[in-house]
């Protein structure tokens, strides 16, 4: 088991309540989301995945990550089209972590 998967299990176990990002579909998902703790959730995966992913290759991608999830959360407003705008740009930047090609 890895450094990564070592610290999403005590994760999991710390918030049980907690849907798992396993995709950019989940992600986004779960940034839309009503319940704001889903919200928080989302972002410290993907502020995790960035943090995993510094040492490689995609080093910018993943500093440019860190760094927006580093901002928190915009207001919500479901319809908004900043704080879409904001879900995307996340989802986009979870693409790019994991080498997907694909954008969703």
């Amino acid at each position: 088991m890895d450094e990564y998967s070592d610290y999403a299990s005590s994760h999991r176990i710390l918030m049980p309540h907690a849907a798992t990002v396993t995709d950019s579909a989940s992600l986004r998902q779960q940034l839309m989301a009503p319940n704001p703790m889903q919200r928080v959730v989302a972002l410290h995966t993907l502020e995790v995945e960035a943090e995993c992913g510094t040492a490689d290759d995609r080093s910018a991608v993943a500093h440019a990550a860190a760094k927006f999830a580093a901002r928190g959360i915009p207001f919500y407003a479901i319809n908004d089209p900043h704080y879409r705008a904001w879900v995307g740009k996340a989802v986009d930047y979870w693409t790019r972590l994991k080498g997907n090609a694909s954008y969703a």
